[in-house]
């Protein structure tokens, strides 16, 4: 096959492939450049979850005719002029290839006018090629507005998720990088209607408060950790106020929202390992400030990845950082932690090894880095942001193989030989039935028998809704709030009985009976509202089922004491299942032990 140059065209095409995926991606750029150009104000509309269109506009400090041209030009940016610059990067974006990209593969209208130019500039692309050319007379500033994303690369068009799950993820995205700059304002809409509204904050804990909610923020505790080559300003829930979900993890390095991933994830949870519930997962927003020639932000075209130069220091300064606040902070209260020694390095003894931890990465952060703190790289009018708040603050036990072949179906229709023996771990029920000893995963169990009665329930159309005497509101985040409503008439089928109470607000009056009490409904819809995040193109009746499933894992509570006969009746309503040796999610319910297999394992036989 003989070698060819690919066309422009294609070749841009496949540029935009790889830095828009979906609508999120899109945002996500056009946001990062309208901080970088300076502004103190953005705003974003929404129509069709950004597929139709998305339109930001901002009071950056505009473009000139010329340089709107060069914009959507591949490789041509305002933010590096050699490839050494990248070490010393204090922007968001550098590659230019976001508006290249974007246009690519949408209607692109750009109208830019500088603050010192008597007037501006609009000019009108479609796939990358320029349509028009002419003077604008708006405000100082930029108004980007993108129309149907992705009209002529159908098979991208494609693989986007519903409508609620793309919106979800640009909110998140927003969502993201409204928290790293609380110095400028952000108003979200979507559809027309007004989703997010994050007035310049003065502290980080407001801006948090403004995006994350209330009640969130109150459960978090401040951490701060001066170091000469890294600063570390983060808020992070008490062991208490822990989650059922790792949904509210934000990381920001340099002020970037990337993932958390390995080396950070690992250290959070291993902070928390002491005294974290299973099943359940801490809060974090952490920022972490370090000169840009320590990281490797190039990592994906998206950015989203960040390397360290000297990973286990990192690792090993947050963790202490995190670890000494949670020890020292009083239950139901805040207390300020005090920070690790300067140069502290190492790892923790009793982690677990990180396969990013191959070989000495250099000597302890601090003795050999030679550069002053990170006040230098920020953008100007930002350190004070960052210098306020800190001196504000400072798998389950799986079963062992049985030995020979179980016959489970002999287990059915022998309760009354059932006798109940112990509890262990307070997870594990012992329990005798004849000649056979049963090990019963308690939280199995009971959300086998559990999920079944809701399934039985809805088939039935008979779901029994317990009214709650105080009514529940919930504060939610743009990105959860759109989930909710979006899916709110498939919740009152299931059960629930949640309306409307504002702008990213609910008040939920009832709930099915099934789930036992009223305690822990808010983790109970935090569960649903993860799980249908992770939608994708399903039937409305596969999405109820998710909604159930979701529900019974969270409304059973591992660790919980049971008496003998409340252990009886729990193996017996397991065995009248249609199911009983899994739950829902595929976990077995119970181990066998015959006393055949005990006299011949001690020599009996």
């Amino acid at each position: 096959m003989a070698i060819r140059i690919l066309s422009d065209e294609t070749i841009n095409k496949i540029a935009a492939g790889e830095v828009i995926e979906r609508p999120a991606n899109a945002a996500k750029e056009l946001i990062e450049n309208s901080l970088d150009a300076g502004s103190s104000r953005i705003e974003i509309e929404l129509f069709g979850a950004g597929r139709k269109r998305i339109r930001i506009s901002d009071n950056g400090m505009g473009m000139s005719r010329e340089d709107l041209a060069l914009a959507v030009t591949r490789h041509a940016t305002s933010k590096i002029t050699s490839f050494n610059d990248i070490d010393n990067l204090a922007t968001l974006g550098f590659r230019g290839e976001a508006l290249p990209s974007v246009a690519a593969v949408s209607h692109l209208t750009l109208q830019s006018h500088q603050r010192d130019s008597s007037s501006g500039w609009s000019m009108k692309l479609s796939g990358g090629v320029i349509r028009e050319s002419k003077a604008w007379a708006g405000s100082p500033g930029t108004v980007i507005d993108v129309a149907e994303l992705f009209f002529n690369t159908p098979a991208r068009a494609k693989f986007l998720k519903s409508d609620v799950t793309e919106r979800h993820r640009t909110l998140r995205i927003i969502e993201e990088l409204a928290i790293a700059h609380p110095e400028v304002s952000f108003h979200v809409l979507s559809e027309g209607k007004s989703v997010l509204t994050a007035p310049k904050a003065t502290t980080l804990i407001e801006r948090i408060t403004d995006v994350l909610g209330a009640d969130f923020a109150a459960a978090l505790i401040p951490v701060a950790v001066e170091h000469p080559a890294v600063h570390v300003t983060a808020f992070i829930t008490r062991t208490e106020n822990s989650l059922p979900t790792r949904n509210i993890q934000y990381l920001f390095v340099n002020r970037r929202p990337v993932n958390t991933g390995k080396l950070i994830t690992h250290s959070i949870y291993e902070a928390y390992r002491e005294n974290l519930p299973s099943g359940r997962h801490p809060g974090v927003v952490i920022f972490i400030d370090i000169q840009p020639s320590e990281i490797d932000i190039n990592v994906h075209p998206t950015k989203r990845e960040v390397r360290f130069a000297r990973e286990p220091e990192i690792h090993d300064l947050l963790c202490r950082a995190l670890k000494d606040v949670l020890r020292s902070a009083p239950v139901g209260g805040f207390s300020r932690g005090a920070p690790p020694a300067e140069g502290a390095g190492g790892s923790f003894n009793n982690a677990p090894s990180l396969d990013e931890q191959e070989s000495d990465k250099g000597a302890p952060l601090g003795t050999t880095f030679g550069r002053k703190p990170h006040a230098e790289f920020q953008r100007p009018g930002q350190e004070h942001l960052f210098a306020e708040n800190r001196g504000r603050y400072s798998a389950p036990v799986s079963p062992s193989a049985s030995p020979g072949q179980i016959d489970f179906s002999m287990l059915l229709g022998k309760g009354s030989n059932l006798r109940s023996l112990d509890q262990v771990f307070g997870l594990y029920l012992i329990v005798q039935n004849g000649e056979d000893i049963l090990i019963i995963d308690q939280h199995a169990a009971a959300e086998r028998i559990r999920y079944e009665r809701y399934m039985t329930a809805l088939k039935n159309k008979k779901i029994p809704v317990q009214g709650l005497l105080l009514p529940l509101t919930l504060e939610l985040p743009a990105s959860q709030d759109v989930i909710i409503r979006e899916n709110l008439p498939l919740l009152k089928e299931a059960g629930w009985d949640i309306e409307e109470f504002g702008t990213n607000t609910m008040r939920v009056t009832g709930f099915p009976s099934v789930l036992g009490t009223d305690a822990g409904i808010k983790d109970i819809l935090d569960e649903i509202l993860d799980a249908l995040s992770k939608e994708i193109r399903i039937p409305p009746a596969d999405k109820i089922e998710r909604i159930i499933r979701s529900a019974c894992r969270a409304s059973i509570k591992a660790g919980e004491s049971i008496s003998s006969p409340e252990a009886v009746r729990l193996v017996e309503d397991l065995f009248q299942c249609h199911a009983p040796y899994t739950c829902p999610h595929g976990r077995p319910t119970f181990f066998k032990i015959s006393l055949a297999d005990l006299q011949k394992y001690f020599g009996r036989q």
